[in-house]
């Protein structure tokens, strides 16, 4: 009996400890397998990290470049509405003194800053401003994403086309600025039309007294000569005049002038009498017009899809000049509309 407690004991412990070998060469097994599943992860990511780490800083130089050249075409455009063309004003044919907000030399010295503060700008700085996941990888593949898409809008120019005119009949909307400064403007089916075209637009009794008695204190209501009213009929201002931090460089900028969302197509006439000093591809202002008025005022309207006026042309107050469109450094169909006086920048707002 006592061999056989013996024996049954002796089995016991030999299985006891086989059954902890195959448990510990289990676990090491596992611990093993475990170790390689891990380092081939941690390896795949840091392989994405980079690949999309080398995306982003290739696409980013782009966008330094792209910017830098943007910059330096405001600056010649500032140059372009500074200069008198050949045409001298007296004192008895200037205008009266409008609310002026900024000198040109004043957006020059702005400009000069950001073009030199643009070369020292690092990827890194863009990054929360470009996403805000928290994981490195989903990070750094958005930010790629999203400035891939910045840079392709930035160097996207559109080409003109034999579309018709759109006669857009829609009332004004003023709307705040909208932060994104590379947003898409409305189609012509986005364009939220609240009219049909054949309709005339209804204003009540109110609105005309308004409109009425602005129009007889107005300055603007004196000449003909004198900036006032609407360049297109528009949708919107998607953008309004001021100065204010760039969304995505974070640098000081001033949208010199207000974009008026339309669909392409949709005609722009004169705001004022006055020749065209100016007529064709203007660098980021794409198809770009510039009419002086002959008394201090100058007019500026960029992005056309179509010129219809060229350089040396009288107009009048309300002649087609051309076509809304999205030429040049823009992400949609909208007119860019400037309004200078004196080489001093007038918010285009208080004319319309």
């Amino acid at each position: 009996m006592r061999k056989f407690f013996l024996l049954v004991t002796a089995v016991f412990v030999l299985t006891g400890t086989l059954s902890a070998q195959n448990t510990d060469v289990s676990y090491n097994r596992f611990k093993e397998e475990y170790e390689l599943q891990r380092s081939d992860y941690e390896r795949k990511r840091i392989d994405e990290y980079n690949r999309f780490k080398a995306e982003y800083y290739a696409v980013f130089e782009q966008f330094k470049e792209l910017y830098h050249r943007y910059l330096e075409e405001e600056e010649a455009v500032i140059d372009i509405m500074a200069s008198d063309d050949g045409i001298k004003i007296s004192s008895v044919k200037l205008a009266p003194q409008p609310k002026v907000v900024t000198s040109a030399s004043d957006q020059k010295k702005i400009l000069a800053e950001n073009i030199a503060k643009i070369q020292t700008m690092r990827p890194e700085e863009l990054l929360p401003v470009l996403s805000e996941k928290q994981d490195s990888v989903a990070r750094i593949k958005e930010a790629a994403e999203v400035m891939t898409e910045i840079v392709s809008g930035m160097k996207k120019v559109a080409v003109g086309e034999d579309d018709p005119p759109v006669n857009v009949v829609i009332d004004v909307v003023l709307e705040p600025y909208d932060p994104e400064y590379f947003t898409n403007l409305p189609s012509l089916e986005d364009a939220g039309r609240a009219h049909d075209v054949s309709e005339p637009v209804e204003s009540s009794a109110e609105d005309t007294r308004t409109s009425q008695s602005a129009s007889s204190e107005s300055p603007a209501a004196m000449s003909s000569a004198i900036p006032h009213g609407r360049p297109t009929d528009y949708v919107r201002i998607s953008s309004p005049f001021g100065t204010r931090v760039h969304p995505i460089t974070r640098k000081k900028h001033t949208h010199k002038g207000i974009d008026l969302a339309a669909p392409k197509m949709t005609p722009i006439y004169a705001t004022a009498d006055g020749e065209v000093t100016f007529s064709g591809r203007n660098g980021g202002y794409g198809n770009f017009v510039k009419i002086n008025h002959r008394n201090g005022y100058k007019t500026a309207y960029a992005h056309m899809h179509k010129i219809a006026v060229k350089k040396g042309a009288d107009v009048h107050k309300g002649d087609l000049i051309g076509y809304v469109g999205t030429t040049g450094s823009s992400t949609g169909n909208h007119l860019h509309y400037e309004v200078y006086y004196q080489d001093k920048l007038v918010d285009p707002a208080t004319t319309l």
